[in-house]
């Protein structure tokens, strides 16, 4: 039946809806603008803005009133972000003396702990709040409230690789966080006096501490209580996995919805005290929201969240006679003024979408499914619209879509709006077997419940302009609906176009020349390997769960669509810690390890169960179109604990496509390089050789006679920005230059990098936009003969 509510979504001010246009459109400059950019705008640029924005103006009162608004956005965005970056470049970066206040209680965040320092001194950034993290071991640091001191180095925030859809320096410069500090310890944090905290920093404290002394053992239970009741990171990632992978990660974060849900708990409540004083109503539901704001920290997802549930509110107070097209776009509006890069933010995205879905397109799609479902139409709508209209950016932004992300939103949300609302209530005022029985429950939940959910369907995204159609097509099906025109053909294109997306697995593409592309997965490594004629091979699989999804993402935007054949070097974390991750998100044609003794518990921490994979050993050899493998170590079956160290079972690979042989080393010593040596490796061949520089650049690998021999023309390193091992040593480099060799390239500093073979050489793309063309005269390299 049409609610007043819902007739006045349709018909409330469609005017309004020149608003959403303008705020997609000022969504797209953080998208556009170079991560690295230095905030200045040439002058002619700007005389030619504000002069659009002047002349456009009369168009106001007229139906093309969109376009003036979209100027006006725009040109406001793009000065904003422009003021953001040069306030960001101006800031001090390195060793540093620093004064302030610890603003927030100690959070785990992986293994270090996370605080934050709103800042005194130096005066430049007086009133910024400052990350700082400490190892998870020894003090967690001192009490909110105190006035500290310390000698940091500040780093500043890394710019996103540019063929991933992140944007974590935009974000940084709109969130006002573009600075961090890491220390060694807590106690490099001088205490300057007693603990004075503020009001609200003293109640979120007072309500961590509840939280804290809750009855709880450490684990799924205590993880996913604090995820839900006040955004508290999940320590253990293994509870966070099954909600990744069924698409209610969501859940797991303090946002619009538990914002939402808390707020119209404590309206619901306060209408049936307060009866006939909806605004009274409102007024507590306001405040309520407030202090829950207050209690978990105003993040951008609470911010968010914040507004639209107060834009709701009012709304319903007032007898929705203010149309939500207005009120709840103009939140977002808000949101964007005072952080201008939330455009590419992709929770703000997400949920601007979902509500697009939820409130707007649910209705048509209703439509559709009433012959089918009868009076269950609109529920199951109002259930699948979300998702829909999410598909797109979901695509866009993991690389993949969870198949079971409707029936598990099905299950689980209703759990979780019961949860979080009484979650926060036992954190205020616990009831001891009360509280034990909900953490065994939501135990249950987060460990075997949504397991039975996961799946992740791969949708490769390396043709945008299909997704970005289909992503603009949901608010234009809003308007639409909204202006009482008809709908159905443009809903069941969309619902055409998102099916074949979804059946294709999206837009693939096939590589012109062999590719090789060493992807950003921190201390570890993951190679890609492609050619024209031949299936993706994956080379190691990062440190982890994360590394995994990392890699899903930059297989959806090169446009791999097959199933990838992985080869694991040996067992070391940082090669096969995303292994299982990775072959629940992407499908394996193949996997391929080294044959070792006791191998069953040696790969145990790391195989998915039950898939097969293929023991090798020196001799094994295959071809995929015209790329040649072939294994020259282990010798035979060996034993990584006899051994001491599974560096030395590493997989060393050589692969051959036409004039280009690659060498791939793993983790693979010196010891190993001279017993090559000795077997009469590399031999001599006739074009260009590229290395893979094994152990990350230690000095442990790269002897110099095995780099003397094999003579490549480019080398690379796998090793993390700043890792703590120093990674690539010195020493490495001062081997390639003594054999008159160019030193390696450094994957990590690069954000990633990738080589394309070209006649006479490669071209080299780096994850931060820089571009090279590295050209070596095609000749015999020097070699021990066979």
């Amino acid at each position: 039946m049409l609610s007043r509510e819902s007739l006045w979504r349709r018909i409330g001010s469609p005017d309004a809806w020149a608003l959403p246009w303008a705020l997609a459109a000022a969504c797209t400059v953080p998208w556009l603008l170079p991560e690295t950019w230095n905030g200045r705008i040439p002058t002619g640029l700007q005389a030619a803005a504000w002069c659009a924005v002047l002349l456009s103006a009369p168009l106001l009162r007229t139906r093309w009133a969109v376009v003036p608004l979209a100027l006006a956005l725009t040109w406001g965005t793009m000065g904003h972000l422009a003021f953001r970056a040069r306030w960001e470049q101006a800031l001090p970066t390195g060793l540093i003396r620093l004064e302030g206040v610890v603003a927030d209680p100690w959070t785990i965040v992986g293994q270090r702990r996370e605080g934050r320092l709103r800042l005194s001194a130096p005066g430049a950034m007086a009133g910024l709040d400052l990350p700082v993290f400490v190892p998870l071991e020894g003090e967690p640091g001192p009490a909110p409230g105190t006035p500290v001191a310390l000698r940091g180095e500040l780093r500043a925030q890394d710019p996103a690789p540019v063929f991933l859809p992140e944007r974590p320096l935009w974000r940084a410069r709109s969130d006002g966080a573009p600075r961090r500090v890491h220390l060694a310890s807590a106690l490099e944090l001088e205490v300057l006096g007693p603990p004075e905290p503020s009001l609200p920093v003293a109640w979120k404290a007072w309500v961590r501490g509840r939280f804290d002394a809750l009855p709880l053992p450490p684990g799924p239970a205590r993880d996913l209580w604090g995820a839900l009741a006040l955004g508290l990171p999940v320590v253990d990632e293994d509870a966070l996995t099954p909600f990744a992978e069924s698409g209610t990660l969501h859940l797991l974060v303090v946002s619009g919805l538990q914002v939402t849900l808390v707020i119209a708990a404590i309206e619901l409540l306060a209408r049936r005290i307060l009866r006939r004083r909806p605004r009274l109503a409102a007024l507590a539901a306001a405040l309520g929201g407030l202090a829950y704001a207050l209690a978990v920290g105003f993040s951008a997802p609470v911010w968010r969240g914040l507004l639209m549930g107060l834009a709701w509110i009012l709304g319903r107070s007032e007898g929705w006679r203010l149309p939500p097209a207005l009120t709840l776009h103009g939140a977002l509006l808000i949101w964007l003024l005072g952080h201008p890069a939330a455009g590419c933010e992709p929770g703000f995205l997400l949920a601007w979408w979902a509500l697009l879905g939820l409130l707007w397109a649910a209705e048509p799609l209703a439509g559709l499914l009433a012959p089918l479902l009868g009076p269950a139409a609109d529920p199951a709508a109002r259930l699948i619209a979300p998702w829909l209209s999410t598909l797109p950016l979901v695509a866009l932004f993991f690389g993949g879509v969870p198949v079971w992300g409707v029936l598990a939103n099905l299950v689980v949300l209703p759990i979780v709006s019961a949860f979080t609302p009484l979650c926060l209530l036992l954190t205020l005022l616990p009831v001891p077997w009360i509280t034990g029985s909900l953490g065994q429950l939501l135990a249950w939940t987060g460990t075997v419940l949504m397991p039975r959910f996961s799946g992740i369907r791969p949708l490769c995204t390396a043709g945008l302009a299909p997704w970005l159609s289909l992503a603009l097509a949901w608010p234009a099906l809003a308007h639409l609906h909204a202006r009482l025109r008809r709908t159905r053909g443009l809903l069941l294109a969309v619902l055409a176009l998102s099916a074949w997306l979804v059946a294709a697995r999206g837009t693939g593409r096939p590589p012109g020349t062999l590719g090789l592309e060493a992807i950003d997965v921190g201390q570890g490594d993951a190679l890609l390997l492609r050619a024209p004629d031949g299936a993706a091979t994956l080379v190691d699989t990062g440190p982890g769960p994360w590394a995994a999804r990392r890699i899903v993402k930059v297989l959806s935007r090169r446009g791999v669509q097959e199933p990838l054949h992985l080869v694991v070097t040996h067992p070391h974390a940082d090669h096969a810690g995303g292994w299982a991750t990775l072959a629940r998100l992407w499908p394996l044609a193949s996997a391929t390890v080294p044959e070792l003794r006791e191998a069953a518990s040696t790969w145990a921490p790391f195989a998915p169960q039950g898939l097969p994979r293929d023991a090798i050993r020196r001799g094994a050899a295959w071809n995929r179109g015209e790329v040649a493998f072939r294994a020259l170590w282990p010798p035979g079956a060996l034993d990584p604990a006899a051994l001491g160290d599974a560096n030395m079972v590493s997989l060393v690979l050589r692969v051959e496509w036409r004039d280009r042989q690659l060498w791939f080393m793993g983790d693979a010593l010196g010891v190993q390089e001279r017993d090559l040596l000795a077997l009469g490796e590399p031999g001599a061949f006739p074009g260009l050789r590229l290395l893979k520089v094994g152990h990350h650049g230690s000095r442990s690998s790269s002897d110099p006679a095995w780099i003397a021999a094999l003579r490549p023309s480019v080398s690379l390193v796998t090793a993390g920005r700043r890792n703590r091992f120093g990674h690539p040593h010195p020493e490495t480099s001062a081997t390639f230059s003594a054999a008159g060799l160019p030193v390696p390239l450094e994957a990590g500093p690069r954000f990633g990098l990738r080589l394309l073979a070209v006649p006479g050489g490669w071209d080299l793309e780096g994850g931060d936009g820089g571009r090279e063309s590295l050209r070596a005269p095609a000749r015999p390299a020097p070699g021990v003969a066979r």
